[in-house]
């Protein structure tokens, strides 16, 4: 479904990213895991088209992504670490302007808001300015736009951090189903206790580039050898980084 090759992005001549190429398909979800810095952010951002790579290609269910810009970003769901903007509109109010700019019609948007309100617990919220809203409450909002248009490739960064406990069992719960559904979710990520819960693959980015890049069953195999893998720590991923 996702099909990166020889991506890079460099800014004023310095290199950010160099020649990653990966392929995560309908129903994985990849962890992008490194330090601050490394770059899992920036590829977010280029895999959603809104940073264009200095070379290399985003195919996105077989079409350049840069090339067919208004057939790939209707498939795109995207989900920022942090919220910005419209804290004057309420709940409904975004969700509203969000269904029109993604060309629902008319006569589709209540519907469509309501299912979402629901699924994310915040109807009772609908009437609430944004400004009012709490961080968690500001995250849920985020994955309600986005699931309006259900697209295909999820981009998530640090989607879990700012729910509370429930909130954060809720949305691993959530991004299972996303599986189910056989969508295809790309998270950054610095929570590695929620990564075996979440995703089936694994990429840490050092310096612009994968230092690894596998599934997390055979990273597991990997790392505990002749041993069986139930014997793993369960911090075992702070081994890779």
């Amino acid at each position: 479904m996702l099909d990166v090759q020889n991506l890079c992005k460099s800014f004023d001549k310095k290199p950010y990213l160099t020649e990653l190429t990966f392929q995560v398909g309908a129903g994985d979800c990849l962890a992008l895991l490194g330090g601050n810095g490394a770059g899992k952010t920036l590829l977010l951002n280029l895999l959603a088209t809104l940073v264009e790579p200095t070379s290399g290609t985003i195919s996105i269910t077989g079409l350049d992504a840069f090339a067919n810009l208004k057939q790939v970003r209707p498939l795109i769901g995207y989900v920022p670490a942090a919220f910005a903007g419209y804290p004057e509109l309420s709940v409904v109010e975004y969700l509203d302007f969000f269904a029109a700019a993604y060309r629902l019609k008319r006569g589709e948007r209540a519907p469509a808001i309501e299912a979402v309100l629901e699924l994310m617990d915040i109807g009772h919220l609908c009437q609430q300015k944004i400004e009012r809203l709490s961080v968690g409450e500001r995250q849920r909002l985020l994955f309600a736009k986005t699931f309006l248009h259900e697209p295909q490739l999820w981009l998530l960064d640090e989607p879990i951090a700012p729910l509370d406990a429930q909130g954060q069992i809720e949305m691993v719960e959530l991004l299972g189903e996303l599986q189910v559904m056989r969508k295809t979710v790309v998270i950054a990520t610095n929570r590695l206790e929620d990564v075996p819960r979440m995703c089936n693959k694994v990429g840490i980015l050092k310096a612009g580039q994968f230092a690894v890049f596998d599934t997390l069953s055979q990273l597991r195999q990997e790392i505990a050898g002749e041993e069986s893998t139930e014997s793993l720590p369960e911090n075992w991923l702070v081994q890779l980084l």
